[in-house]
């Protein structure tokens, strides 16, 4: 009975480190990420009046090249994004996430100096090539949590990026408001850096460099993480999914600002007044994140990734009737909450199709498809705007997001591991080593309770 007991105790130790250790990185990377979603989301709705006020552009004009400003480096970032990927395989994740953010906060510093639409359009494509990398912080998260907590690393991570996007703008237009919009960059460069500095003395990352390392070439980059992409019919599917639910997503993103300025906000309170929709939707986005990786873990992240997906498209076409700014706040707090599930169980099922070793890879491929469909969302967003069809923005985005419900419905799939996961656990079984989803390889970890340093990685 003695030496049972002691055997127990035993096998809790390296349970009980392992998950010290994936807690901790966890929260240090939270703490970078927000700095980083902070500086990010610093000038969004002050922009808008700078290039009114500052540049000069009309109303119609301002929309226009606010979409070329969100797509243009959008496309960057699809190009740039597999090879961070390729190359955080290769050398590691945390260094590429600490490059990334300081050449973005150099690149967001020089905003300081811009004249014209031009040169702030130039900065935005240099900072999206560049700052491509921090998505790899995913990678570094899905390689240490364990499986069957995946949904609730991957929510509480979200939280970084929610809670930077809902702090950023409020103390951004309050900063812009008392300085000027041209000092307001110089500060908004600073987080960043300070992000980076976190990111540096903070996250532990214990990796191991491949032993086969395969020549470095862009081409070989690309294709590299298009693999998985390519033969793997549920990775597929939900590329597909995260590319329509971002393109309509990514619609609205130019406009919201102006939107609020079309319901008849005075321009110097519509900064503000756009800051406080962003600050509340953001904090219940806080609030639901977890939520929803914890309610995929127990009832499967598909089923939770439809309903989310279908509720909110429903609610979003509504916005295009609206009258008056409180009308337009009540309903996009209400959209806000079944909207905060589709990316964390997105990402948790990615982490069931793709082996740990590759999550670099595989998170890159995904971040391209968000990429991609903001290259093209902003266009039409900023287009429809500038053309006088500001309203339509969001008919279009709320189809589209219906028809990415309908498409999670018929095309992804319950992994059979994560399922078998979940009954094991009710049965007090270990997890099975792999499933299989109709020919798709589904992998389980298939390493031991304690960490190697790919993991770790």
């Amino acid at each position: 009975m003695n030496s049972e007991t002691r055997a127990q105790q035993g096998s809790r130790g390296p349970e009980s480190e392992q998950d010290t250790h994936w807690r901790r990185t966890l929260y240090s990377l939270w703490l970078a990420m927000f700095f980083v979603f902070l500086e990010w989301t610093f000038a969004m709705t002050f922009v808008p009046v700078f290039l009114q006020e500052d540049i000069g552009l009309s109303f119609e004009r301002a929309q226009r090249w606010t979409g070329l400003f969100m797509a243009l480096p959008s496309l960057a970032m699809f190009v740039a994004t597999p090879l961070w990927g390729t190359c955080s395989d290769r050398i590691g994740r945390k260094p590429i996430v600490i490059v990334s953010v300081v050449l973005t906060s150099l690149l967001r510093a020089a905003w300081y100096w811009a004249e014209s639409p031009w040169t702030l359009l130039g900065l935005g494509i240099a900072a999206g090539l560049l700052g491509a990398g921090v998505t790899v912080g995913q990678a570094i998260i899905a390689s240490v949590a364990p499986r069957n907590r995946m949904g609730e690393a991957m929510g509480t991570l979200q939280t970084s990026m929610t809670v930077g996007f809902l702090i950023g703008p409020v103390v951004g237009q309050f900063v812009a408001g008392q300085i000027g919009p041209r000092p307001t960059f110089l500060i908004q460069a600073l987080f960043a850096v300070i992000g980076a500095t976190v990111v540096w003395l903070a996250v532990e990352e214990r990796f191991e460099r491949p032993e086969a390392v395969e020549r470095f070439s862009f081409v070989g980059a690309v294709t590299r993480d298009l693999r998985p992409l390519v033969g793997n019919r549920q990775l597929q599917a939900l590329w597909v999914m995260t590319f329509v639910v971002f393109l309509g997503f990514s619609s609205m993103w130019p406009i919201m600002t102006y939107f609020v300025q079309h319901l008849g906000v005075p321009l110097d309170r519509v900064a503000a007044y756009a800051s406080y929709v962003m600050f509340v939707t953001g904090s219940m986005m806080t609030l639901m994140a977890p939520v929803w990786g914890r309610i995929g873990d127990r009832v499967g992240h598909k089923r939770v990734l439809v309903g989310t997906t279908a509720v909110s498209g429903a609610v979003i076409i509504p916005h295009s009737l609206v009258q008056s700014y409180a009308q337009f706040f009540a309903l996009r707090l209400i959209a806000t909450v079944p909207g905060t599930g589709i990316h964390p169980t997105t990402s948790a099922l990615v982490a069931s199709t793709i082996p740990r070793s590759r999550y670099g890879g595989a998170y890159g491929v995904l971040a391209s498809a968000r990429a991609l469909a903001g290259t093209v969302g902003p266009l039409v967003g900023g287009g429809l705007g500038g053309f006088g069809l500001i309203r339509w923005v969001f008919v279009w985005t709320g189809l589209l997001t219906l028809l990415a419900s309908l498409w999670a419905a018929s095309a992804v799939k319950q992994p059979a591991a994560e399922s078998e996961e979940r009954s094991s656990a009710l049965a007090g079984d270990a997890p099975p080593g792999e499933g299989d989803v109709r020919g798709v390889r589904i992998h389980a970890d298939p390493e031991p309770p304690e960490l190697s340093g790919r993991d770790a990685g």
